[in-house]
């Protein structure tokens, strides 16, 4: 396999780009495969079908969210092999959609099983990632707690529980006013996040149902640990325990006061975040995964399945710094 072409769920007017996240997350993958010597391009789902079909050598990776292709465009596209990578939504996949790809990777160790059960296929593990990075030391946080999102027309307990606690709370979003919130602006852009992230106490971060039951630990948790900040989740599953000292799980009937003191008390440790920022670069970064996938394609000399969650030897926080 010489190139890869990456199917996206976004449609590909620039002036919608920005508003989604697989973009931002395709872009990084395609600089670290760059980095191991493959060309890629990116196909998005509105024009995917008319694209310059791929010269011979080129393999497909759809990154799988709600978005998937035509079964009557994939059975004729002339790649040579067909990757799928679930990275969300795992419960919209099924055993005939499996069948159409040749290997499958999955952002959850709890879920490989079932997926190599559907599919039939070898199936490996391989995280979601990040390649935000800690900009200097960690610094004294000029904001409060934030959180980045839309309501998506659902409730978020974990957000509106902080919104009405009367702790400081930035939101960055839409739809919140429905609930009494008032949100600092409706959006930032990917490249804002890092610095934006590193002036906060804390980040807030939930998952949806089918993510938090399968097992899949969504990447804003990677990306807010990477910029040395605490991430407050409702749950972190599968969690490389290497991570662990960085996040602080909020349950339904956890109080916000008491989880911030947690907080307060992680930050008390002046090495701690730094120490696990490193890790996050070191194990979960975008060039960790595309070393990973090219191995788990019989190419380069990463590991053949990541569910280890690490390159190497399992990490431990030094004893002075653990959660």
């Amino acid at each position: 396999m010489r190139s890869l072409d990456l199917l996206i769920a976004a449609p590909s007017d620039p002036a919608g780009l920005a508003g989604w996240g697989d973009v931002a997350f395709a872009q990084s993958l395609q600089r670290a495969l760059r980095g191991c010597g493959l060309a890629t391009r990116l196909l998005f789902r509105d024009t995917y079908e008319s694209a310059t079909p791929p010269p011979a050598g080129t393999g497909l990776l759809l990154l799988r969210g709600k978005f998937r292709p035509r079964p009557e465009w994939l059975s004729q596209a002339t790649y040579c092999t067909r990757l799928l990578w679930q990275i969300s939504w795992p419960l919209d996949i099924s055993a005939a959609e499996l069948a159409s790809y040749d290997r499958v990777l999955v952002a959850s160790a709890q879920d490989r099983q079932r997926l190599a059960y559907l599919s039939g296929k070898p199936t490996h593990v391989l995280p979601q990632a990040t390649d935000f990075r800690m900009a200097g030391s960690p610094r004294q946080p000029s904001r409060g707690l934030l959180f980045v999102g839309n309501t998506r027309g659902l409730v978020r307990p974990l957000v509106l529980g902080f919104g009405r606690s009367g702790l400081p709370l930035t939101l960055i979003g839409s739809g919140w006013e429905a609930y009494g919130l008032r949100a600092e602006r409706q959006s930032i852009s990917n490249h804002a996040l890092p610095a934006l992230y590193g002036e906060c106490l804390a980040v807030l971060n939930d998952h949806h149902g089918a993510m938090r039951d399968f097992g899949y630990l969504n990447n804003r948790v990677f990306d807010v640990l990477a910029c040395g900040v605490p991430v407050i989740t409702d749950v972190a599953p599968g969690c490389p325990e290497a991570l662990l000292p960085g996040i602080v799980v909020h349950g339904p009937d956890d109080d916000p006061q008491a989880t911030l003191a947690e907080v307060m008390r992680r930050r008390s440790k002046p090495g701690l975040l730094q120490w696990v920022s490193g890790v996050v670069a070191r194990e979960h970064s975008f060039q960790a995964r595309a070393e990973a996938l090219l191995a788990a394609c019989g190419l380069g000399s990463g590991l053949a399945d990541a569910g280890g969650w690490t390159r190497g030897a399992a990490l431990a926080a030094p004893a002075d710094l653990g959660p």
